[in-house]
């Protein structure tokens, strides 16, 4: 990895971007340099950097890698990010990203599933045979359904962050913090969790040091004891196929194998919003530093232009 992605990496960690912030950038940069070392015959040299350079890139992305472009928008802000930083560090001359505009995007409201789909997911959830993966899984879903927490979010909950009918994330997206009202199953869900499974033996004294320890644990499934660990990863968190794994329900299971958990994030936005919700309320809930970016969710969905086309006859 070139040396100065290495040091902006390290100015974002002390400004506290969150690990997966981090990933990302990452990701970005490094994907961007390889193929600008691919592109230009040359080892990456940031002073050498261009408007052109960026541009073209996005082309590629576009054209020749067929990216969404919500992704190579992520990845634009990634660089521009990067080239402020340069600019500010004497290491940029101009400023390449400067007219570097985004890729439109589609109109359409992210992907969401209607209420029956959330209810057939918790459904195969509790077909689980394991009784702590069971209960274990489905105090993640009530966090991912019903809070609509993203997954970072849910796999950094501390003990101390549940209580008094809400939970409290204290570092989401830019490290803003917010408290959520839990809903009444949800409550239920992670109560049985806290009981059977995190903590059998009694909550923690308040203040103490193990209330500040992680909320969700692994379990060691190939172990013969099967002992649970504290936290868990966001891969472990995103492994949708291990929490919709059911002989009962097989079919259901493969339908549900391509839910991810943002999905199930957008599908809380969405039947808050057909419940009555105001916009700020779900904003709220949801986190958004903007409401602009919580009015996305205002915009029509696939299924709800398929409806549509359905009762027009077409």
């Amino acid at each position: 990895m070139h040396s100065s992605i290495e040091q902006y990496l390290k100015v974002l960690h002390t400004k506290r971007c969150v690990p997966a912030t981090l990933k990302v950038v990452r990701q970005d940069l490094t994907h961007f340099v390889a193929w600008w070392e691919y592109t230009r015959r040359r080892t990456f040299d940031l002073s050498l950097l261009r408007h052109e350079d960026l541009r073209d890139w996005r082309l590629a992305r576009q054209r020749d890698d067929g990216a969404a472009p919500a992704t190579i928008n992520r990845s634009l802000a990634s660089l521009r990010g990067y080239c402020q930083w340069a600019m500010l560090s004497h290491l940029l001359t101009e400023n390449p990203a400067t007219d570097v505009k985004d890729v439109p995007t589609d109109s359409l409201a992210p992907r969401s599933l209607p209420t029956e789909a959330v209810d057939a997911l918790l459904r195969v959830a509790r077909g689980e045979k394991h009784p702590l993966l069971r209960v274990r899984n489905e105090a993640l879903l009530a966090l991912l359904i019903y809070v609509g927490l993203r997954v970072q979010e849910a796999c950094d909950l501390q003990l101390r962050d549940l209580g008094g009918g809400t939970v409290t994330v204290r570092s989401g997206k830019a490290g803003k913090a917010r408290r959520v009202p839990l809903h009444p199953d949800a409550e239920r869900l992670l109560h049985r969790y806290l009981q059977i499974v995190r903590c059998p033996e009694g909550l923690p004294t308040i203040g103490g040091d193990q209330e500040r320890e992680l909320l969700l644990v692994g379990i060691a499934m190939t172990t013969k004891s099967q002992p649970t660990r504290v936290g868990i990863t966001q891969r472990v968190a995103q492994r949708g196929r291990d929490i919709t794994r059911s002989e009962s329900l097989q079919d259901l299971a493969r339908r549900l194998e391509t839910v991810t958990p943002h999905m199930l994030r957008h599908s809380l936005a969405r039947r808050m919003l057909e419940r009555g919700a105001q916009l700020p309320e779900v904003q709220r809930v949801l986190g958004h530093s903007r409401l602009s970016t919580t009015g996305i969710y205002l915009t029509p969905s696939e299924e709800d232009v398929r409806l549509a086309i359905g009762r027009a006859g077409v």
